[in-house]
């Protein structure tokens, strides 16, 4: 399997922009953003691992056993 480093680095930095002007332009809710990046790091996993296995189909046409 090969990764596309340019798209992953990409996406990363626009999250990182993101997050920090959601934080320096909105002060009022400054504990909200922080709570919001914990809990996003918390679901990474989860929602990585649904979108990486979204496309994976069991085989149907091997059997179960090698007799």
């Amino acid at each position: 399997m090969k990764r596309n480093v340019k798209v992953t680095v990409a996406m990363v930095l626009g999250l990182v922009v993101l997050v920090a002007l959601g934080y320096w332009l909105q002060p009022q809710f400054r504990v909200s953003w922080l709570n919001l990046v914990v809990l996003a790091c918390l679901v990474v996993c989860p929602l990585s691992m649904l979108f990486m296995m979204r496309g994976k189909r069991p085989d149907r046409d091997r059997p179960d056993h090698a007799d």
